[in-house]
């Protein structure tokens, strides 16, 4: 039986829920000698052993995903580089923020500047979240998704991760995947839930946009007009060039709750 775009990504969607509950179980229970530079990126294929480590940011210890969670954490024992690519200035602060998240329980808030904001927590749960494939349309590929806690509801929040600053390109591409999760809210409900452990409510979304700050060290109008009409949170870097960073800090700009 040959399946549509929509059935593949339901079909994804549902597997990488039960993956999720896997991974929160195996979080809450970490093995002895648990290295914190180790993430376990979910897909739609399985469990793929990540480096958080600076010099070698977001890179795979296997070229091929796994169903079984026992099998990715042998991968990281052999602490070889299996996936190769670019260290770019963007894996690096990714990788960086997906280690304080793993760190603090998942919330993200403490790292990103937002405690005492309209988010009491941000939970991180994915990265690198794709849509589609080179048979079905378009690739569409989320840097960041996560679970935004406001006054005891939850919603998803998505984040785009760039080292540039081309806003219009940035604003549309947050749109994009709005557009693309509320296609499948039913889905998204059931594995967010399953990741963070939380009743998500798909009526909202929240979004954020994370770049580093401006070579002259001021925002321009422009970027607070867009940032409001799309009511997307803007969040700024310490510095303007992320390639020599090892430890980040992040400061908020403007922000709007989840709409």
């Amino acid at each position: 039986m040959i399946l549509d775009r929509d059935q593949i990504i339901k079909g994804r969607l549902q597997k990488m829920t039960a993956w999720s509950r896997q991974r929160r179980e195996f979080l809450q229970n970490l093995p002895y000698r648990w290295n914190a530079e180790w993430y376990i990126r979910i897909g739609g294929n399985g469990f793929t052993a990540v480096s958080l480590n600076h010099d070698r940011p977001m890179l795979g210890f296997n070229t091929s995903p796994v169903a079984n969670i026992e099998t990715v954490v042998q991968h990281f024992k052999r602490d070889e580089i299996k996936v190769l690519g670019r260290k770019t200035p963007e894996k690096c602060a990714q990788a960086w923020l997906i280690k304080q998240a793993i760190t603090h329980k998942l919330d993200l808030t403490h790292c990103m500047g937002l405690e005492g904001s309209v988010y009491d927590k941000l939970l991180f749960a994915f990265d690198e979240l794709s849509f589609g494939d080179r048979d079905h349309g378009q690739i569409v590929r989320l840097d960041m998704l996560a679970v935004g806690v406001c006054a005891d509801q939850a919603y998803p929040v998505l984040i785009e991760l760039k080292s540039d600053r081309e806003l219009g390109k940035l604003m549309s591409q947050l749109q994009e995947y709005q557009y693309q999760v509320s296609q499948y809210k039913q889905e998204f409900k059931e594995l967010l839930t399953a990741c963070v452990n939380e009743d998500v409510n798909m009526k909202k979304f929240g979004k954020i946009l994370i770049w580093p700050k401006s070579t002259s060290g001021r925002s321009s109008h422009r970027v607070g007009s867009e940032s409001k009409h799309y009511e997307v949170t803007v969040i700024e870097g310490n510095a303007s060039d992320w390639s020599t960073i090892k430890e980040f800090s992040f400061n908020i700009l403007y922000v709007y709750p989840p709409r």
